[in-house]
């Protein structure tokens, strides 16, 4: 038998790890705040907030989750009390191991858990089509390994994708996903250990014209020692961030127009996140290097909005790209 002495310290000291874990699980989670998010999550908060106050759907899953948790917590409490009433009586040390961890372990699951068939089936998709009503999103469906690898942007070994957008402008079909690539690496003594190549977003766009060339638009940074047909722009701020490939300099003169340059130029300046843009005969593809994207959780309308607001400007600024190109692409006879 164990000490009763020991035992109710014991308890209550199981009771007192419990308020904690419950403290914890109320407090704000921190969002990243690197590469200009501050300023793009106060630009798109106030829109999103807007946009999930306004969705019913939204709201009423918000309140049955948080019941739901309530509920949870307040039965794993009494468990927990009454488990340490027992065991001090019966002062039974196995009974009361039994009783407390149980309820406790329950307890602890419920302050992270969120409803994730809920918030990919409706939430994000209501968020999505209420932002922009051309774009339809699903979480479970992705663009294939396949269609990636013919962007030819790098070599990988692994290749994940999910968060699935599709839509249309100017009867140009597109695709937009969540993806990630690695590149496998053995050491000497045959470990093998995997290096990321590319984590962000990627959408591929289905041009009505087949331009019968390649132009590339990368970053300045970008290693292009094995690139050929580099032009010149006349643009001195665009080139100081993007630097351009082509084997058709006249189409490439064209399509990157004063409107479309500034346009790319704004967006890096605003976000800190810089394009890579292939047009490969009659495909677009676009890439930008942004993690994961959609993270989301039941909290208040402002904290909801505030997770959205990465996720959602990085669409805007492709969607954004998307119809600038497709505009000079209507004006150019092919």
């Amino acid at each position: 038998m164990i000490d009763e002495k020991f035992l109710i310290i014991f308890g209550f000291i199981f009771i007192a790890l419990i308020f904690i874990i419950m403290m914890m699980s109320s407090k704000k989670k921190k969002i990243n705040t690197s590469n200009n998010s501050i300023e793009i999550i106060n630009k798109y908060k106030p829109i999103i907030q807007k946009i999930i106050n306004n969705n019913n759907d939204v709201n009423e899953a918000r309140k049955k989750y948080k019941s739901s948790k309530s509920t949870i917590k307040i039965i794993c409490c009494i468990i927990i009390i009454l488990s340490v009433v027992v065991a001090i009586y019966s002062k039974n040390y196995h009974i009361f191991i039994i009783t407390i961890v149980t309820p406790l372990v329950g307890l602890t699951l419920t302050n992270f858990r969120n409803d994730t068939k809920l918030i990919y089936n409706n939430i994000i998709p209501n968020i999505v089509r209420d932002y922009n009503d051309n774009m339809t999103y699903n979480h479970y469906k992705n663009i294939n390994r396949s269609e990636y690898k013919k962007a030819d942007f790098e070599e990988f070994d692994t290749y994940h994708s999910e968060d699935l957008i599709t839509g249309s402008i100017n009867n140009c079909p597109y695709q937009i996903s969540e993806i990630e690539t690695q590149v496998e690496e053995t050491d000497d003594e045959g470990n093998k250990d995997y290096t990321t190549s590319f984590s962000g977003t990627f959408a591929k766009i289905e041009l009505n014209k087949n331009f019968n060339c390649t132009i590339e638009i990368v970053n300045e940074y970008t290693n292009f020692s094995t690139r050929d047909n580099h032009i010149t722009m006349d643009n001195e701020e665009f080139e100081k961030i993007y630097d351009v490939f082509t084997d058709d300099k006249i189409l490439a003169m064209r399509l990157l127009t004063p409107d479309v340059t500034s346009k790319m130029i704004h967006l890096y300046n605003e976000t800190g996140i810089y394009f890579e843009i292939k047009i490969v005969n009659d495909i677009m593809y676009i890439r930008l290097h942004t993690a994961e994207s959609f993270e989301f959780y039941f909290s208040t309308p402002e904290k909801e909005a505030e997770l959205l607001a990465k996720s959602i400007a990085q669409l805007d600024s492709i969607y954004i790209i998307m119809n600038s190109f497709l505009n000079e692409i209507e004006r150019i006879d092919i």
